[in-house]
């Protein structure tokens, strides 16, 4: 895959896996549970940042970059099982537990492919923004470990 369209599909399943966090605040029984699920939606909308701002380096300075390291179909499977969740959301077909450990599975999914695995880095300090950014991600998915030990089945 072309590593714009690597760094286009890992934006659209950013602002994706955001949209989720959002239908589930919508969803959470409680006010607190409410805000801090729409905090990880918020944080997921400044991971698109970053991943634009990788956009806009390997579309002015593409020698950044090295080649991508995960297949297209990997990062679309991704898409698909977010856009099911979504729907599953919007459509009132799953419950709080159960949509948010799928979204737990994404994210543990999306450690394998993300950004710092998905291309290689000539750049330290490109390489060094978007480990920060899988960390975050690493981060998110302790985040629902709580959150998923708190409510009950």
């Amino acid at each position: 895959m072309n590593l714009l369209i690597t760094l286009e599909e890992a934006i659209r399943l950013e602002e994706m896996v955001s949209r989720c966090y959002y239908l589930l605040s919508m969803i959470a029984p409680d006010e607190s549970l409410s805000w801090e699920l729409n905090k990880l939606s918020l944080e997921e909308k400044n991971h698109v940042t970053v991943i634009k701002t990788g956009k806009d380096f390997a579309f002015k300075n593409p020698e950044l970059f090295g080649k991508e390291a995960i297949s297209d179909e990997e990062i679309r499977l991704g898409i698909r099982l977010t856009e099911n969740l979504i729907d599953d959301l919007e459509q009132k077909r799953v419950a709080l537990r159960p949509a948010l450990k799928r979204v737990y599975d994404l994210e543990k999914k999306f450690e394998a492919i993300h950004m710092n695995t998905a291309v290689e880095f000539r750049e330290p300090s490109l390489k060094q923004l978007f480990d920060a950014l899988s960390k975050g991600d690493a981060e998110h998915r302790q985040r629902l470990e709580a959150i998923l030990a708190q409510i009950v089945a």
